[in-house]
């Protein structure tokens, strides 16, 4: 966790943050869910993306951010609602699900291919179900609170400093 903070720390004016899930299937609308909990007074841009982040592809490369932070539910192994920093190279190894691991991979493939010198990770967060029609378990509701209030905290910091 103390690397997912540090991170976040670390996320500017030319950084992204992508929510990407489907809100129709419980869990795994973590990303788009956090992208709208936390609004906008912060100090990166943030983007839903919803089940299709290919689709906001051109959006994300006219921002030409330096980091782009891919908020997506990811099954690695944690108990529900746990929440990791992720290199994307471990989607596909270490990870033994993700609802969204083809399309997600592609899109970081095209992120990697159209912005060369950007950073891209993934904040996953251990989805308890990912059945259609349910909303957020508490688990992930509770960690999403946590999150937002992190990342509010920090959005709050920087603007004191500044």
């Amino acid at each position: 966790m103390q690397d997912l903070v540090s991170y976040l720390k670390s996320l500017d004016s030319r950084s992204v943050l992508v929510g990407v899930g489907n809100p129709l299937r419980g869990d795994d609308g973590f990303g788009p869910e956090l992208v709208g909990r936390l609004g906008e007074a912060l100090p990166f841009k943030t983007i839903d993306a919803g089940d299709e982040p290919e689709d906001c592809l051109e959006q994300v490369v006219a921002l030409r951010p330096s980091k782009v932070l891919i908020a997506d539910a990811v099954a690695f192994g944690g108990r529900p609602g746990d929440a990791v920093l992720l290199e994307p190279e471990s989607l596909g190894k270490k990870i033994t699900v993700s609802t969204h691991q083809l399309p997600l991979m592609m899109f970081i493939r095209l992120l990697r291919e159209r912005l060369p010198g950007a950073e891209v990770k993934v904040l996953g967060l251990q989805p308890k179900s990912i059945e259609l029609g349910k909303g957020l378990s508490p688990q992930v509701d509770k960690s999403m609170d946590m999150l937002v209030q992190v990342i509010s905290g920090l959005a709050a910091a920087g603007d004191a400093k500044r």
